[in-house]
């Protein structure tokens, strides 16, 4: 129980006094004075806890206004951009690129998907595992077996539900890189995620320096001389923020990325950071990383209107992502009471 004590006097150190609480054994919510708390419990045969699992806190205090504001106020560089259907509601830095981590698949995502529309590649093409496009996790496929089947629409499925980053290099390399820089040309030459970890290690600080000051051909220059080397290992990367080495987009950028991505089924798998409500539909893409985070999120109303979120933090220092993740989710909340 010292751990379920310690988990609540968090919670309400950060939200405030115990209220309510409402709901069943199935799914529960603890109403603290600022947020709500879904949560779930679990119980043996003689009643007794067995399990016990604290979603998210949603705020319920404060308009949208309030949250872009918490978000705007934020240490480092933040970006939060609110629209619906298309038209901005409210904003921050909204035009400022900033590291997004993983939520630059969407990129990749869109120009396969513009691939598949034009005939040069198709979702249920097949495809051969190849051992180049092996890459470190988060994900599935680089455990699998060289040579392993995959269709194009399994790589872009594991890419945004599983953020897998072997089955983003291998769209990369399929729809071919100049593909996804006509959509980001700000990141031309766009790495690809196992250039960059080797762009990322400990060592090769020497790299990242040519690469933040190089033009587009000395990158690719520099691309071109990393191809033969071997895939570091996770602890062979820095622990500090190397945020010269990253994919940079507005929030502005990436609420466009998703408006023409949100139908495709890769992004309905996972709701992501978005709080259980009464959407149609959920499509979501983050990324996180030392010293970044992002949330990406387009989520149907049942009246049909599409409402767009895109929050992003950087700082050099390690980030607490609840300082983001709350008024993102207060954001939704507000939208979500206006369905």
């Amino acid at each position: 129980m010292s751990r379920v004590t310690e988990i609540l006097r968090a919670l309400t150190d950060r939200n405030g006094p115990f209220e309510a609480l409402t709901g069943a054994q199935e799914g529960f919510t603890v109403r603290l004075r600022d947020a709500e708390v879904p949560a779930r419990i679990g119980l043996d045969g003689e009643g007794r806890i067995q399990g016990l699992f604290f979603h998210p806190a949603v705020p319920v205090s404060g308009g949208i206004e309030d949250h872009v504001r918490a978000i705007a106020a934020l240490p480092g560089c933040a970006a939060v951009l609110v629209a619906s259907e298309g038209q901005v509601r409210a904003e921050h830095a909204a035009d400022r690129p900033l590291a997004v981590g993983s939520a630059f698949k969407l990129a990749v995502l869109r120009a396969v998907a513009g691939a598949c529309a034009d005939g040069r590649l198709a979702w249920d093409r097949v495809v051969r595992l190849d051992p180049g496009w092996r890459s470190l996790p988060t994900g599935l496929l680089q455990d699998w077996p060289a040579g392993a089947p995959l269709t194009v629409a399994t790589l872009a499925n594991l890419m945004i539900a599983q953020s897998d980053n072997t089955a983003t290099d291998a769209l990369i390399r399929l729809v071919g890189r100049e593909a996804v820089e006509t959509l980001a040309p700000r990141n031309a030459p766009f790495p690809t995620t196992r250039e960059a970890f080797l762009l990322k290690r400990a060592d090769a600080a020497d790299l990242r320096q040519v690469w933040a000051s190089g033009d587009a051909a000395g990158r690719r220059a520099l691309l071109a001389g990393l191809a033969d080397r071997p895939l570091p290992r996770a602890d062979d990367l820095a622990p500090e923020a190397t945020l010269e080495v990253e994919w940079l987009f507005t929030a502005r950028e990436l609420e466009a990325l998703m408006r023409e991505t949100h139908h495709l089924p890769a992004l309905a798998i996972s709701p992501g950071a978005v709080p259980a409500g009464r959407w149609r539909r959920v499509a979501y893409k983050g990324g996180s990383e030392t010293g970044v985070l992002n949330l990406t999120a387009l989520v149907t109303a049942r009246s049909g209107i599409r409402h767009g979120v895109v929050a992003t933090w950087n700082d050099t220092r390690a980030l607490d992502p609840e300082r983001l993740l709350a008024p993102f989710r207060g954001i939704l909340r507000r939208l979500d009471d206006e369905a």
